[in-house]
């Protein structure tokens, strides 16, 4: 009696099997015991830190533009992204260039950034910069549960390095950068206002004008 249960049991085990391969088989599915290759882990260029806190974002930006990797620098932006630099726009105004600061969206952030990444990436022997924050900011930070208020004193330091010796010329002022919590609990930025360090002072937004089509 034992040699017979184990008989139908080892028939059992050999009808599974052959109705397995032959369901793969027709289902046209690749060998469903052979082991699965380990994927590729998801890496990200440059410095980058998942942004579970608006200070995280302020980070990323200011890798991002250091770096000058725009993947990263748009990660930092809300889709309904805008930009103002009030003093620039009046003067814009007044040297019949209004169109200069109009309608800053998401899409012309990108594109301007884009072309100072990668102007300043191709000319790397000629010229260059370096943005800095100051670890201090002028005003604590105001956030909540899903919306944030962040002020950050800035420094862009732009160098002609054709120059002997080479020349300097700083872009300083307050960069206020309103957030919200969005998918994933991440945070980015949905509006940014630029104001000089000084009155009629060059700023962040006076040197990217510059690169707007």
């Amino acid at each position: 009696m034992m040699i017979l249960k184990s008989i139908r049991i080892r028939t059992w085990i050999l009808l599974i099997w052959a109705g397995l391969v032959f369901f793969f088989y027709l289902s046209g599915c690749k060998n469903p015991f052979k082991t699965r290759e380990s994927e590729e882990p998801v890496t990200r260029e440059g410095t980058w830190e998942t942004p579970f806190r608006p200070e995280i974002v302020i980070q990323n930006l200011l890798h991002a533009y250091n770096e000058k990797i725009i993947g990263n620098f748009i990660l930092c932006l809300s889709d309904s992204f805008r930009f103002s630099a009030p003093e620039d726009s009046i003067k814009a105004v007044q040297d019949n260039r209004e169109e200069l600061f109009a309608n800053w969206n998401k899409s012309a952030e990108v594109s301007v950034t884009t072309s100072i990444f990668t102007t300043f990436r191709q000319n790397v022997d000629s010229i260059s910069y370096v943005l800095f924050f100051d670890p201090t900011p002028p005003i604590s930070d105001d956030i909540s549960d899903t919306v944030a208020v962040l002020l950050r004193e800035y420094e862009i330091i732009i160098s002609d390095l054709k120059s002997v010796p080479p020349e300097t010329k700083p872009a300083k002022g307050t960069a206020t950068f309103y957030m919200r919590q969005t998918s994933l609990n991440w945070w980015s930025i949905y509006f940014w206002g630029d104001i000089p360090d000084t009155s009629g002072g060059y700023d962040w937004g006076a040197f990217k004008a510059e690169f707007r089509q």
